[in-house]
């Protein structure tokens, strides 16, 4: 009887794409790391564990850390739970629902502004305005955490076995944790011709607030045919509700699947608008995802 083929030999010719994917990798990471230095650049990490209740049912728990700061500083840590819920599938079109809960720990670093005041100079026919600076306002660094909500409605289409686009609107409510910090003010003194500190070790509050957010997201995935990297795309438009942000983000990235419950995920990303929620920027993702 002629021997059955081992599991290593199976995927052998998977494991040559996979090495010859992750030099790709190497050498774009270090292309973009390069080109990021006349801009922010971080890396994202995460870990999903995902369970199939039933068809067309699931629930997730996931966790993350960003960096920022070309990747020196922690951004964020985030941990959160989730469910999907599909609603109606014809084997080409499907609905489904999500809902979805993080806790995040968002690090704001340290902040100095410089301070400038208007002052009016009368030289007994005319008056000028000169502006004069004064100095500078040092905050500390410190730590918020924040909770964030958010619902969702994702339509997708499947033509043939190698194409799938999807588009998903989602209404994302965030609240702000009240924090405090300390901040420095520094003034010119005119004696001197330095500076002094005005007030130092001033406490500064950061009362909690709520924001929310609208979020469209269009997607396309493509199935490669016996490859275990199925390269995807998406592009997402978020409009705040009852605040004033307008964002982008561009995502190219890869499901690299291991077995048939292990995946990995790598992705770029370059997202617009640089707010409290999220800073604009570059990033490099790697995710790890358990599906059982």
């Amino acid at each position: 009887m002629p021997s059955q083929p081992t599991r290593w030999a199976v995927f052998t010719p998977n494991r040559k794409l996979m090495k010859k994917i992750l030099l790709l990798l190497v050498f774009s990471f270090s292309f973009l790391v390069s080109y990021a230095q006349s801009d922010d650049f971080g890396m994202d990490f995460s870990v999903d564990v995902e369970k199939k209740l039933r068809p067309g049912t699931h629930v997730n728990v996931e966790g993350g850390v960003r960096t920022m700061d070309h990747t020196k500083k922690v951004d964020r840590w985030t941990v959160g739970v989730g469910a999907d819920q599909r609603l109606y599938t014809n084997g080409t079109f499907d609905l489904k629902a999500g809902l979805k809960w993080e806790y995040m720990w968002m690090n704001y670093p340290e902040q100095t502004n410089d301070k400038y005041e208007d002052f009016e100079y009368f030289d007994g026919e005319t008056t000028t305005t000169k502006t004069e600076y004064m100095g500078y306002n040092h905050r500390h660094q410190f730590w918020r955490g924040r909770h964030r909500t958010s619902v969702s409605l994702t339509a997708g289409y499947q033509p043939n076995k190698r194409w799938s686009f999807s588009w998903k609107e989602m209404v994302q409510y965030s609240h702000f944790n009240k924090a405090t910090t300390t901040m420095d003010r520094y003034r010119e003194d005119d004696d001197t011709e330095g500076l002094y500190v005005l007030q130092p070790d001033n406490i500064k509050e950061y009362k909690a607030k709520d924001r929310t957010l609208l979020r469209s997201k269009l997607g396309v995935d493509y199935n490669i045919r016996k490859c275990p990297v199925d390269p995807y795309l998406s592009a997402e438009y978020g409009c705040g509700l009852n605040y004033t942000t307008n964002k982008w983000k561009f995502t190219a990235g890869a499901d690299i699947k291991l077995n048939k419950q292990n995946k990995i995920d790598v992705f770029y990303r370059y997202q617009t608008e640089d707010d409290e929620d999220e800073p604009n920027g570059h990033f490099i993702g790697v995710g790890y995802n358990l599906e059982f």
